[in-house]
């Protein structure tokens, strides 16, 4: 392995893509959004995900632009679930989420919970993981993402629309798009901060 002052060209740039990702609000981005081969490529990123096992414990669910109107009508029927005196004005608000990018994507986590090997929290890192390397693949691209979840995706009506199995959870939507501005600064941890080192004691 080369020493840290030797890092390759090809290093640099997946270095300078992950420390300059950033999430990009839904209303922050408009059409273009990626071409269906992008997408495929999105695919390829996040099968590049660890997964012990070969599990593949997660899924991607596409939701077109034509069938937009569909999704508003599931939003609506699980804000209803949820408050079933909402008014008008909150059911206008939740159908608009179904058209807040020009690529919407979800992720299902497909939990295999009778494996001791690899454990469920194992499964869920890597649904994580093919997560983030979604959203690096895309920032390479020149887009802005956003992962958004929220209460709707919990309901019993979400889920029926959906057609999630029971061993299913339905983790979050990634809206993709192309930025109409630049991205806002945003405070992030100092790396220092992240990290301990074992004194070899234990007790």
């Amino acid at each position: 392995m080369e020493p840290a002052e030797h890092i390759n060209e090809t290093e640099t740039t997946v270095l300078e893509a992950i420390l300059s990702r950033h999430s990009v609000s839904p209303k922050r981005v408009v059409s273009p959004g990626p071409t269906p081969a992008q997408i495929m490529q999105l695919m390829a990123a996040a099968a590049a995900a660890p997964d012990h096992g070969k599990l593949q414990p997660w899924r991607f669910i596409e939701f077109p632009e034509t069938n937009r109107t569909a999704l508003a009508d599931v939003f609506a029927a699980a804000l209803h679930e949820r408050l079933p005196n909402a008014d008008n004005e909150a059911v206008t608000r939740a159908r608009e989420k179904a058209s807040r990018a020009p690529v919407l994507l979800g992720l299902v986590l497909r939990l295999h919970r009778h494996v001791d090997v690899p454990h469920v929290d194992d499964q869920m890192v890597s649904g994580g993981a093919a997560l983030q390397n979604v959203l690096l693949a895309v920032h390479a691209m020149g887009f802005g993402a956003r992962a958004l979840s929220g209460q709707a995706v919990r309901t019993q009506s979400f889920r029926a629309a959906l057609k999630l199995a029971d061993d299913e959870i339905f983790l979050c939507f990634i809206a993709i798009g192309t930025p109409t501005s630049a991205p806002k600064s945003r405070l992030r941890a100092k790396p220092e901060t992240l990290l301990t080192r074992w004194d070899g004691t234990s007790g």
